[in-house]
């Protein structure tokens, strides 16, 4: 093979370039450049334990030891500095809450993300009525400046060389998409707030549900919201009032709002990413799917991807789009 195409040039279209890259093969690329991209708006968040059930997530492990590998990588062979590491404390909401982080720490699943228990009561100004948790593994991705560097690194054409391969990776997009408007994606709307909060200094992620990530002195940035009925990009009164009062609920600080940005991300109805050769056509493949854990699933999908494309290897049968073929 001499080349791929890549349509689609956001955080899935970057990590395949990459991948693709390392591999020797020539990389040509087009997109619209849109600016409501979810990659330009997402925080880029790697967490291991998510949700109101705290169930460690899909290959955690796995997917975090190869997200770290991928990124580190770019960032050696780039000259740029992509992750930052945090810590996490997380405030249940509710005895609920309380009740699940109970079975998972006796069962065990907890143990390998170094997880400690918070008592009910107060920590450092902030009120845990159901107690919590707080764990590491926890890391920020610059998902722009990524794609800044990939982009740099691929020939932009808006048609592929004669006989590339093409690798769609359009997000919500594919759905208008006569070949892949078949995929199980479900488009969830997200808006995040950029803001000031003077004298805070948490220097952790802290979250309900709703996470406050700390940037640099007072700036922070609070998310996110999932909405999948809304297909509307723009952001709203109601989601900028709904992550204002969660975090408020939390911190006892007076809040400014510098931005405040929404996205559609292309989520998929059983949370896995999307990858695969179409079924009728043998020089299209898609990456596609990777929903709110991007920055964690995106390095391992992409792989996968590449895999498929240059040895014939079929992608985990958990990924693989065939199994949605009908």
């Amino acid at each position: 093979m001499t080349s791929v195409h890549i349509v689609g040039m956001g955080l899935a279209g970057s990590l395949a370039a990459w991948e693709f890259l390392k591999r020797g093969v020539r990389v040509t690329a087009w997109d619209d450049s849109s600016g409501d991209t979810s990659s330009l708006v997402a925080a880029g968040m790697i967490t291991p334990i998510t949700g109101q059930r705290l169930k460690p997530t899909w290959r955690g492990p796995e997917l975090l030891a190869r997200a770290r590998e991928t990124y580190g990588e770019i960032e050696q062979q780039c000259d740029v500095v992509l992750r930052r590491e945090y810590e996490l404390r997380r405030v249940f909401r509710n005895a609920d809450m309380q009740e699940w982080f109970r079975r998972r720490s006796e069962s065990g699943e907890f143990d390998v993300f170094g997880v400690r228990e918070i008592t009910p009561g107060e920590l450092d100004g902030v009120v845990y009525r159901f107690g919590g948790m707080e764990h590491g593994n926890v890391l920020t991705i610059d998902i722009p400046q990524l794609m800044a560097v990939v982009r740099s690194r691929v020939a932009w054409s808006d048609q592929p060389n004669p006989g590339s391969i093409i690798i769609h990776c359009t997000g919500f997009r594919a759905l208008s998409d006569p070949l892949w408007s078949w995929l199980p994606l479900e488009p969830s709307k997200g808006e995040i707030l950029d803001v000031v909060i003077p004298g805070l200094d948490l220097r952790h992620v802290l979250t309900n549900g709703t996470w406050i990530l700390p940037v640099d002195g007072d700036r922070y940035r609070i998310g996110a919201t999932h909405d999948w009925d809304d297909h509307d990009p723009h952001p709203t009164a109601a989601a900028r009032a709904e992550l204002l009062a969660a975090a408020q609920s939390m911190v006892q600080h007076d809040i400014a709002v510098v931005d405040h940005r929404s996205a559609l991300r292309p989520s998929t109805k059983f949370k896995r990413p999307l990858v695969g050769c179409h079924p009728h056509h043998s020089s299209h493949f898609v990456l596609n799917g990777l929903g709110t854990k991007g920055a964690l699933q995106g390095p391992y999908a992409a792989a996968q991807l590449v895999a498929c494309v240059l040895d014939g290897v079929d992608p985990d049968a958990e990924i693989n789009i065939q199994r949605w073929w009908k």
